[in-house]
């Protein structure tokens, strides 16, 4: 038992340095939010820009790799898992079989035919697919989700949150605009915007922009994508062909983090989650999602990242008209 206790004492000791510079790097993202021109973005974006900013321009020192790994990799899963407590299947059914076939299409379709354009445009597999998962689903959450199972470069973990941020922070000003000005009802504004921005800040700002009920259908076609996520996670994990890293061993077929949020998903549905523990976990997640995206910034050269190119901006483009052309034709059958 001793000898199990020094062991356990040594990881931990290995892991401290690196998760203290990544819990500085996610606090300082949360404090940027009060910084003006920054409050629109999310804590989680904010995170993996710092992370880059620190790792390019002062360094990383050798002793906190082993802790910045683990938060790339352990505690994104954990967060990930955590999304399940905050959304319910009532989520999805909000706007009854028609907003569940306009969710579920959102996602079936956006994500092949990104993939697809990416592909055609010469972006790496990797970087494509998520692209096209933080597109299609719910942004740095989804991406967070796809890389726990593809384990894609760290560069283009970054290069698709800044991706999906790009298109997403534009279509979060041009929806409630071109709501107005094609005689959208608020219903109908809060319906795009739900199902075709990618962060749920991005959804949520632009539908309640447009009154209550508005925000209120935005909160609920988004919710409804993010249910999505574990199905579109658990096909990549059986469809995406990868080599394990040494010592890894063979991926499962269902991923741990994927049963504990289908868990509290069911449980939440139900009824069953205390109301604390629901609160507990809304808290939890932009802190933990924050923390491992900053740590995957560290792990980003901006070199690198130049020498991608242009490609996946356009990706990003291409996919955003996609899914805004299928949220608003949802939104004039379904308002």
């Amino acid at each position: 038992m001793s000898a199990l206790a020094a062991s356990f004492r040594t990881t931990l000791g290995d892991l401290v340095p690196g998760l203290l510079l990544v819990g500085i790097v996610t606090a300082a993202a949360f404090q940027a939010r009060t910084l003006p021109g920054l409050s629109g973005l999310s804590p989680v974006i904010l995170a993996i820009l710092l992370g880059m900013a620190f790792a390019n321009l002062v360094g990383v020192s050798e002793p906190c790799r082993p802790g910045i790994a683990f938060a790339g990799r352990r505690v994104m899963r954990a967060a990930v898992a955590l999304l399940g407590a905050q959304i319910t299947l009532a989520d999805l059914m909000s706007f009854g079989w028609q907003g569940l076939v306009a969710v579920l299409a959102a996602v079936a379709v956006t994500l092949p035919v990104s993939h697809g354009i990416g592909r055609r445009l010469g972006v790496a597999p990797d970087l494509s697919i998520l692209i096209a998962t933080g597109s299609a689903v719910c942004g740095a959450s989804a991406i967070a989700g796809a890389n726990s199972v593809i384990r894609a470069r760290e560069d283009h973990v970054s290069y698709a949150v800044a991706v999906i941020t790009l298109w997403g922070t534009v279509g979060l000003f041009a929806v409630p605009l071109l709501g107005d000005l094609i005689g959208l009802s608020p219903v109908q504004t809060g319906i795009w915007a739900g199902l075709s921005l990618h962060e749920v800040a991005q959804a949520v700002g632009a539908g309640f922009a447009g009154g209550e009920a508005a925000g209120q259908a935005a909160v609920a076609m988004k919710l409804g994508r993010v249910l999505l996520l574990a199905g579109v996670v658990f096909a990549l994990g059986r469809l995406w062909h990868r080599t394990p890293a040494p010592g890894e061993g063979k991926p499962r077929a269902v991923p741990e983090f994927l049963l504990v949020f289908l868990g509290l998903a069911a449980l939440n549905s139900a009824g069953f989650l205390p109301e604390a523990l629901r609160d507990l976990a809304a808290l939890a997640t932009p802190l933990m999602l924050a923390a491992s995206l900053a740590a995957l910034g560290m792990g980003t050269r901006f070199a690198s990242l130049r020498a991608l190119g242009a490609a996946p901006l356009w990706q990003g483009a291409a996919t955003y008209a996609v899914i805004a052309a299928l949220g608003l034709g949802a939104a004039l059958v379904i308002g």
